[in-house]
């Protein structure tokens, strides 16, 4: 058939415009979905307060807790979670909990509650099931794990600080977990940004996914900020480097105290897009 036709004139136009709708309908649907990629050294995606150069945006840049805590949290005598440090700096509320029960906290969203030296709360929030902040994840007994809340202003006279497992969100185990070590950790004071690096190898039966929180201290020792990721394309035995960002500076006196690392048990939320 001819692109021309004496009566109608010509047609390549028409052929044309359909090869451009085609076009069009493909590049869409490859910008929506994207293209799987390898990794041969897992420098992976987190969500929350830590992406990495070379991987996809974190689904929030800084998970910003609601202020109000709709679920109603564990109202046992024992929690299971031990407030064992906690401190603010750069609008960020920084608490540090350990797991003093026997069993594996696999899943717990927490709500954390300041109070000042009236009893009377300042602060309660859990964040919500999405969120980095108050989620604990793969928390071995004896373990301790960095949890945060923004803060629109500095909290006045905070005489302590609660952390309580949200009942309807708690999920616990007893088998074992996998051991992560944490070595070569770095920060780096940035005029717009604060960066940590660590080298992390995972062994034992993983999901493939990490959740990692850096803690930063004052002069005086005290936690004061938590940068936290999660990442994932981690297998059993291979290192692989992990790269933290707070995504604004802090004060230069402020020090890396630790990094804390936790595998993210089968089954649970990995809360991160990436995938292996």
């Amino acid at each position: 058939m001819s692109p021309w036709s004496e009566k109608r004139g010509p047609r390549w136009p028409l052929f044309a415009g359909i090869g451009c709708v085609l076009a069009g309908l493909i590049g869409g649907f490859l910008l929506m979905y994207g293209v799987d990629r390898g990794a041969d050294d897992p420098d992976p995606a987190p969500s929350g307060a830590a992406p990495s150069d070379a991987s996809p945006p974190p689904a929030s840049a800084s998970s910003s807790p609601s202020p109000d805590a709709p679920d109603a949290p564990d109202t046992s005598d024992a929690s299971g979670l031990t407030v064992v440090s906690w401190g603010q700096e750069g609008g960020q509320l920084a608490v540090v909990v350990r797991n003093d029960t026997d069993e594996v906290v696999e899943r717990a969203r927490v709500l954390l509650t300041a109070r000042d030296r009236s009893g009377a709360a300042v602060l309660s929030t859990s964040g919500t099931p999405d969120d980095v902040c108050c989620t604990v994840v793969g928390l071995a007994p004896g373990a301790e794990f960095g949890l945060f809340a923004e803060l629109r202003t500095p909290l006045r006279d905070v005489a302590e600080v609660e952390a309580r497992p949200v009942a309807r969100d708690l999920r616990t185990g007893d088998g074992a977990v996998p051991a992560v070590r944490v070595r070569d950790a770095r920060l780096r004071h940035l005029p717009d940004d604060t960066v940590v690096t660590a080298r992390l190898t995972a062994e034992g039966d993983l999901s493939g996914y990490v959740a990692a929180q850096a803690l930063l201290v004052d002069a005086d020792g005290r936690v004061v900020q938590v940068v936290s990721g999660r990442f994932y394309c981690f297998a059993s035995g291979r290192p692989g480097t992990i790269r933290l960002r707070l995504f604004h500076a802090v004060p230069r006196d402020l020090r890396l105290g630790r990094v804390l690392a936790q595998a993210i048990p089968q089954g649970v939320p990995p809360g991160v897009p990436g995938r292996c």
